[in-house]
């Protein structure tokens, strides 16, 4: 079957190429259109005509969602993505203009019925219809007023038709018998695999390179060690303190409404105090009760006017960094200039020099992710950013160059080239060390040694894995191992897989291949699948071909 696969995408692939471009212009549409312009009162709105149906007119657009939304619930689709959603949007537009151009009319009282039986929406515990769902569904659709009176009817309908025009296009669907009984003999195939291990972490070997070697390795990987562009700023910090003394004392009525907005987080914090305090308790019938203390605004009336009075003052030091960077803005004050250091003397703060960072150093700062990245969008002309919240207060970024990228000298960075070309020797010397272990291991095996012994005499860890299935596989086997079992003859030892800082070797003991009677169940269930496999591809490349032919037509302006 996986053969077969191939052979048909390599027929088709200009297909999905082409679908590949229909989902990027498709994405395109729904999330850029047309929309009027800011300054003129002349629509800049363009029809965006699909079989039809023009994405970017509102109600259009909307209907069809609405349909694809309703539909993928019907028949217990999830849909996981946008691109999923977009595709059966396009798939759906393509698929009724098929059915028209194929004149496939709609379902009579009878067949609508009979398919309504089918959707999963409307199966019940046991899988088949059911009246109690169907009637639920309904009844629940009736008492939303957002959805219109005939959706559903709609939806149906229009599904119905393009499931009897997909049942056309897919075909029966072909596979030789041979790939079933693969498929068959491969699900009932039985293993009995063993596995030796190295640890990567314990494997320390010596590795002691001279100045020229790192040096060779240096000059074989500068671009490894360029640094990226950096930026050079200063901030004007704006305390939080400074402004403590300037705001007004909060009135009884700014702190009680305070409480009552943050009295949770208040109560909690009472308690949490007064749990460390020795309480009263209560003995009640014989049992003791531990009192929990009622909170009143009283009892955190000062921690109330605390946050009170900090809030006023961080409201205070934004208004302050907002109002120099407006100064800035207003009076075009050039850096370095005279009136910049007057303006900085007059509001009595001073910059605060950073070290050069790079764009990957400010997403890890401490200070404030957003005020350096800002950096990004400064230049000569806007020097200056808005005002940003860190550590204590408020700042103003002030932009003052950057240092185009450079590779450092091989002195600078001898540290992590050394450190580099300890760790890729390392995994060289792993990977060598993986060849030898193999080759011992067959030769302790051609003596008549078991896996066992021999992975033992070379303090290998074993693990045994005793008759499976594939559908039964060992949780605690590597994936890896057991594909790799998959492709081995029995009594062969693998190369060494590598993961999770592991090295495995796996033998396989035993493989049995059962022989496949054309009647058996499970031949036939794969003939099915296999069969239903085949249609779907088919049928899913006519639509794609179908949704591509849909995109090219060009955009007519509206009316």
């Amino acid at each position: 079957m996986i053969s077969w696969i191939q052979n048909h995408l390599i027929r088709h692939g200009r297909w999905i190429f082409l679908t590949l471009l229909a989902l990027i212009i498709v994405a395109f549409v729904f999330t850029i259109g047309n929309t009027p312009g800011c300054t003129t009162d002349k629509s800049a709105y363009q029809a965006q005509k699909f079989y039809g149906v023009d994405l970017n007119a509102p109600r259009e657009r909307d209907q069809i969602i609405d349909k694809v939304s309703l539909s993928s619930y019907l028949n217990g689709q999830e849909i996981r993505s946008d691109q999923q959603f977009q595709s059966q949007v396009m798939s759906r537009i393509a698929l009724l203009h098929l059915a028209d151009e194929l004149k496939v009319p709609s379902p009579n009282e009878q067949a609508l019925t009979e398919y309504i039986q089918t959707k999963s929406a409307f199966a019940g515990p046991d899988g088949s219809f059911s009246v109690d769902s169907y009637t639920k569904f309904i009844d629940s659709a009736e008492s939303n007023p957002r959805m219109p009176t005939d959706l559903i009817a709609l939806v149906l309908e229009e599904d119905y038709r393009i499931e009897k025009v997909r049942n056309v296009i897919s075909g029966p669907g072909y596979l030789l018998p041979s790939e079933a009984r693969a498929q068959t003999q491969s699900s009932q195939t039985t293993y009995d695999i063993a596995t030796a291990e190295i640890s990567y972490a314990d494997f320390s070997p010596e590795i002691a390179p001279t100045t020229e070697t790192l040096n060779s390795y240096y000059e074989a990987n500068t671009l490894r060690y360029e640094i990226p562009e950096r930026i050079k700023a200063a901030y004007v910090f704006f305390p939080t303190t400074s402004y403590s003394e300037q705001v007004s004392e909060a009135t009884e009525a700014e702190l009680r409404a305070h409480f009552i907005a943050n009295r949770a987080s208040y109560v909690a914090a009472y308690q949490a105090e007064q749990a460390n305090i020795k309480k009263p308790k209560e003995i009640i019938e014989g049992e003791t009760i531990e009192e929990t203390p009622s909170v009143t605004f009283e009892d955190v009336r000062d921690a109330v006017a605390a946050a009170v009075a900090k809030e006023k003052a961080e409201v205070a030091a934004n208004e302050a960094a907002q109002t120099f960077a407006y100064q800035l803005y207003k009076n075009e004050i050039k850096q370095n200039s005279d009136a910049f250091s007057k303006l900085l003397n007059d509001t009595g703060v001073e910059l605060t020099p950073l070290e050069p960072y790079t764009q990957s150093e400010a997403a890890q700062s401490e200070l404030s992710k957003e005020l350096l990245q800002s950096a990004y969008s400064l230049s000569g002309a806007r020097y200056f950013s808005d005002a940003y919240p860190i550590d204590g207060g408020y700042a103003v970024l002030i932009y003052q160059g950057s240092i185009a990228p450079e590779i450092p000298a091989f002195e600078n960075v001898k540290a992590a080239v050394a450190q580099d070309y300890r760790a890729e020797e390392k995994r060289r010397l792993f990977s060598q060390k993986g060849e030898k272990l193999k080759t011992e291991l067959e030769s302790k095996l051609e003596t008549g040694m078991s896996f066992e012994e021999a992975a033992a005499a070379l303090n290998l860890g074993v693990n045994n894995f005793e008759t499976f299935k594939l559908a039964e596989s060992p949780k605690e086997l590597n994936p890896n191992a057991l594909q790799q079992a998959q492709k081995m003859d029995v009594g062969g030892v693998s190369p060494m897989l590598v993961s999770n800082d592991l090295g495995t070797f796996v033998y396989l003991e035993s493989k049995s291949v059962p022989e496949i009677d054309p009647d058996n169940e499970d031949f036939t269930q794969a003939e099915n699948f296999l069969t239903y496999i085949s249609a779907q591809v088919s049928s899913g490349t006519l639509v794609n071909e179908l949704v591509a032919r849909g995109l090219p037509e060009e955009n007519t302006p509206a009316e």
